[in-house]
């Protein structure tokens, strides 16, 4: 009798983060950033559409963590269903938070 094996997979698990969005008036336009991914400009004609763009290269930048078992940048503006603390923000702009929500076969990367 012969056994055959196949790969295991882990099952998929549902991440749910929450990260603080700042979102300046630029002008004709809004500049949004998120400080706990460096790097992380968009800007958009409106607020919404400034936070949506936000939101999108966001869930990029994590899954591109993920993806590469790079740890997440968990603190004071970035969780995983913990609270968080306001970071600072400058006079004029608007303070949001993104709900970032999909599913991964790896967790690596997460405490």
């Amino acid at each position: 009798m012969s056994v055959t094996a196949y790969p295991v997979q882990r099952p998929a698990k549902q991440i749910r983060m929450r990260a603080s969005v700042i979102v300046e008036n630029d002008g004709k336009s809004f500049h949004a950033y998120c400080p706990a991914f460096p790097g992380l400009h968009v800007d958009g004609s409106t607020i919404d559409e400034a936070l949506q763009n936000a939101k999108e290269a966001a869930s990029v930048y994590v899954s591109s963590l993920l993806m590469h078992g790079e740890p997440l940048p968990l603190g004071p503006d970035c969780s995983v269903l913990k609270d968080e603390q306001i970071p600072s923000v400058p006079p004029g702009a608007l303070l949001s938070y993104l709900e970032l929500q999909w599913t991964s076969l790896s967790t690596s990367g997460i405490s």
